[in-house]
């Protein structure tokens, strides 16, 4: 096998190699990976991940591993549910297990996120596209949450709209799902996302919670089949339309939160999966931002600061001139 290429991504790089494109790992070449049936899920070892990728340095210390390349560092902890790449939290879908005193990785997260994040180059058929579809969240009589200085449907339009202009200076198309204070049902906006030809599909949102303390942003993905949302629910059986897009979503998504954490610096909620309705029936890549608690004091201020959303919107457009320099053959 040969090493992979490397690119740069602002704070994540990208190892451009052949990542395959809602598979499992034995359809990567059944002779590169020894699948562990265990609890009813297969899973991979971390020392099979480490040579498949030809990682130049893999170290076991207790219940942590590291994996290393020039530009590239990627850490698991047994018992966790979540791994590192580059210091970028990405959510699993299931923990890291222990097996015969290996690290075992689901063969689903194997496929679904470490192979689109490590190479996405190798992304199977991947979208062309120039145009991009932005949803500012919430609208008119549905106000998002209600923060300290204002409402997230004022802050997510401002956004998208500033992201609409970083966008088109950067040579991309875009549609607006709204452009002023009105009210779209999800599904408007799922159709509006599915009428365009050509796109990728970013909805803006600034969080809440019940107390002050909540920070961070987070990204989310649509979760795959058969899997669990981050913050909990039933896993679903059956595909949604949004899963024929799992190995792009998670790649869109990594480059837009890693581009901002790099940038903004942040707190780092990571890349989660969630099976938003916004995100369901989307047929294109597709992810939901979420840009900070304006119910935290600190993070309200930067939010309503419009220098600050302007720094989340260039941020994103430069993610987005990324994500489509590495899915391109």
């Amino acid at each position: 096998m040969r090493m992979p290429r490397v690119i740069s991504a602002s704070g994540l790089s990208f190892l451009a190699g052949a990542v395959l494109f809602a598979c499992s790992p034995s359809t990567i070449g059944a002779k590169d990976w020894e699948i562990y049936r265990l609890g009813g899920r297969e899973y991979v070892s971390d020392e099979n991940v480490a040579k498949f990728y030809q990682f130049q340095r893999f170290a076991k210390e207790d219940k942590n591993r590291l994996f290393k390349h020039p530009s590239l560092v990627m850490t698991w902890k047994i018992g966790s549910q979540a791994i590192y790449v580059n210091n970028i939290m990405f959510n699993l879908s299931f923990p890291v297990i222990e097996s015969g005193g290996k690290a075992m990785l689901s063969t689903v997260d194997l496929a679904k996120l470490v192979d689109p994040v490590v190479r996405p180059s190798y992304i199977k058929k991947p979208i062309s596209f120039d145009t991009v579809v932005i949803d500012a969240g919430h609208g008119a009589h549905d106000s998002g949450a209600r923060g300290i200085s204002g409402y997230e449907k004022d802050y997510s339009l401002d956004t998208a709209i500033r992201l609409e202009n970083a966008l088109k200076a950067r040579g991309f198309k875009t549609i607006m799902t709204r452009s002023n204070d009105t009210f779209l049902t999800l599904s408007q906006r799922v159709d509006i996302a599915n009428r365009a030809r050509n796109a990728i599909f970013i909805s803006i949102h600034y969080n809440a919670s019940g107390s002050s303390t909540g920070k961070g942003i987070e990204t989310y993905a649509l979760a795959p089949q058969g899997t669990r949302s981050t913050n909990g629910g039933s896993p679903w059986s059956s595909p949604l339309s949004g899963n024929v897009r799992d190995a792009e979503n998670i790649a869109l998504a990594t480059a837009v939160h890693a581009h901002i954490i790099h940038e903004l610096r942040p707190i780092d909620r990571g890349i989660k999966r969630a099976r938003f309705n916004v995100l369901r029936g989307i047929n294109k890549p597709a992810i939901l931002f979420e840009g900070g608690f304006i119910t935290n004091p600190t993070e309200s201020k930067l939010v309503h600061d419009s220098a600050y959303r302007q720094k989340i919107a260039d941020s994103i457009a430069n993610a987005v001139v990324k994500f489509k320099g590495a899915v391109s053959k």
